[in-house]
């Protein structure tokens, strides 16, 4: 037996023809859209990038503007630093920062009064066992190191590195390294300053073993140096002794 074969008219044959060539030209015409889109896209990117390469970068000024020095005068009020360590006397300032090369300021802060004769002192070393901190003697010194960029995390991260202890006695962070000094433990504090964004130093003179008074001077640091206080050719704060 023959199969018979099925005869398509040749309207349909054609009409099936249009349609299948009206679907590529559309997937066509798709695609060519979705190429043109995404090479749109990239262009953009490139263009984009181009223009951030060639902006200048943004530079952040340091505090104190290179290796300029704030005079001890400007930075410290020495009747502050009186009223907050409980002293009697007038505190005198001294400019040290010679021996502080990389810092804006290096001032060491003086006992006040009448200094006792050799005499005395051997009267008071022979009663007290030790001399403690006289007047003229050292009672503690302020270094402001100003001309590096510093932020809270770095500064944290560099206190764990050397080894010091995360300390928070002065109601913000600072690091704090112990020293022997005789048969003391001494602190020295350093902190990064809020208002300055300098770097502070804190330490005791060299027979001040008190670690109260050591944190106090730390904290009132912290606390009166500002923006003012490290200006390059600023003012001396009225009151001010040098």
């Amino acid at each position: 037996m023959r199969t018979a074969r099925l005869r398509v008219p040749a309207e349909i044959l054609g009409a099936v023809a249009i349609c299948v060539l009206a679907g590529l030209g559309a997937l066509a015409c798709g695609n060519s859209e979705r190429e043109g889109a995404e090479a749109a896209r990239q262009k953009a990117e490139a263009e984009a990038k181009a223009k951030a390469a060639a902006a200048p970068a943004t530079r952040m000024a340091t505090p104190v503007p290179g290796q300029a020095h704030v005079p001890c005068a400007q930075l410290i009020d020495p009747a502050v630093f009186q009223t907050a360590l409980g002293e009697k006397q007038p505190l005198g300032v001294k400019d040290v920062t010679r021996s502080e090369p990389d810092a804006a300021a290096s001032c060491s802060l003086l006992r006040g009064g009448k200094r006792p004769t050799e005499a005395e002192q051997k009267a008071l070393l022979k009663k007290e066992g030790k001399l403690g901190v006289l007047p003229g003697d050292e009672l503690c010194n302020i270094t402001a190191y100003c001309s590096t960029i510093e932020d809270a995390e770095r500064f944290k991260a560099r206190c764990k590195l050397g080894k010091d202890q995360d300390d928070e006695s002065l109601g913000s962070y600072a690091c704090v390294r112990i020293v022997a000094v005789g048969a003391a433990d001494v602190k020295v504090f350093r902190l990064l300053d809020d208002d300055t964004r300098c770097i502070l130093r804190i330490r005791g003179g060299p027979s001040n073993t008190d670690n109260e008074m050591i944190q106090s001077c730390a904290k009132t640091a912290r606390d009166s140096i500002g923006p003012a206080q490290i200006k390059v050719e600023a003012a001396p704060p009225a009151g001010s002794a040098s």
